[in-house]
């Protein structure tokens, strides 16, 4: 199943005075049913607005003066492992059918990740911390087993590979956050930006509902256990 080769390599940021080290061509092994391949493409337009956002984010951590050696270095790595996630997802969307246009929901996305750009770094990593581990929550009840995305190999494996580096992600901006701000405080901004993230995803409810994913649910387990225990969970 293949998507219109016209269509943007990028979602919400194109990159800028750098060209793609990586060339990736993703076959899917098995074939697809027409609504799933259309609700992981429209799922996809978060999710990739998200990894291109995030080398950004990270590229600049890395030369924050405020932090560091073994925290630039971190972040650096990060940084490579995000610009990977996006090589994935983009070969992923080329084998996809192209996504409804929906300039709005580009619009929000790109306002979005854009307002967390702050020069206040404890801030700027809490709310990374957040967004980071609502992706693990995310892509693991969108592969739970008997599940469209979790039932295809080629979509499994992609989402598990990018799940299992951002579980490391989280580890590394939470440990950050905790040494560079109260937690009280951190838990205010993390609070904050699950609430704004939730609020996207859930303009793709209909396409959570296609694989198998109830929306209500997704959200309650985002939310579950209050600000402090959030901190603490992937």
């Amino acid at each position: 199943m293949h998507s219109e080769m016209s269509q943007p390599t990028y979602v919400c940021f194109p990159r800028r005075h750098r060209r793609s080290q990586i060339n990736l061509k993703i076959l899917l092994e098995q074939e697809l049913e027409r609504e799933v391949a259309e609700a992981v493409t429209e799922l996809l337009q978060v999710l990739c607005c998200g990894e291109e956002s995030a080398v950004f984010a990270f590229s600049s951590l890395s030369r924050n003066r405020t932090l560091n050696a073994a925290a630039s270095s971190c972040a650096a790595t990060i940084a490579r492992e995000e610009a990977f996630h996006d090589e994935l997802l983009r070969g992923l969307r080329v084998v996809l059918p192209k996504p409804r246009p929906d300039f709005v929901l580009i619009r929000k996305l790109k306002e979005f990740y854009r307002s967390l750009n702050t020069p206040d770094v404890f801030v700027h990593l809490t709310q990374i911390f957040a967004l980071d581990s609502a992706v693990c929550l995310i892509l693991s009840a969108v592969r739970e087993y008997g599940r469209p995305v979790g039932n295809n190999v080629t979509l499994n494996a992609i989402f598990s590979r990018i799940q299992r580096d951002e579980v490391g992600h989280v580890r590394a901006s939470g440990q950050l956050t905790r040494e560079l701000g109260p937690e009280r405080i951190a838990a205010d901004y993390f609070v904050r930006t699950r609430e704004r993230l939730v609020g996207i995803i859930m303009e793709r409810a209909d396409a959570l509902e296609t694989l198998h994913v109830d929306p209500a649910a997704l959200t309650r387990n985002l939310f579950h256990g209050g600000p402090r225990s959030l901190l603490r969970r992937c």
